[in-house]
């Protein structure tokens, strides 16, 4: 009987053992602040792709920040700013301003769409043809 009772003692004792180690195994397996890999950093950005768009001018104005341009029967409106940069046939690479952009000029507007938001980067008046 002696024999029977150390088999069974043995028994208890392996299968405590072994319901020990269960419970560190799980405590292993699971993930920490301090462990866990770092996330993937978010994707930069998509620069917006530049557009252009050449018509005639509509309607300017600074102050709100706005230039129509139309080309036959459509017309784009454009937000502009002070990074906007404005060329004439008189005051060229730039260093016109939104004044110097008039009703009825003809104009290439460099643009990009930001979130439905046509912005002007560059606005260039094409000089006057001679009239004949």
């Amino acid at each position: 009987m002696s024999k029977r009772l150390m088999r069974t003692a043995m028994a208890l004792v392996i299968a405590a053992l072994a319901l020990s180690f269960t419970g560190l195994v799980q405590a292993q397996g699971t993930s920490t602040a301090t462990n866990a890999p770092a996330p993937a950093p978010a994707p930069a950005p998509a620069k917006p792709q530049r557009h252009q768009y050449t018509g005639d001018v509509t309607s300017i104005d600074a102050k709100a920040g706005t230039l129509i341009v139309k080309k036959g029967a459509e017309s784009k409106t454009f937000k502009i700013g002070e990074k906007t940069k404005y060329t004439t046939e008189a005051k060229p690479k730039g260093s016109a301003a939104a004044a110097d952009i008039k009703v009825g000029d003809k104009v290439t507007v460099h643009y990009a769409d930001v979130d439905g938001v046509l912005t002007a980067h560059s606005v260039i008046a094409q000089p006057a043809k001679p009239t004949q």
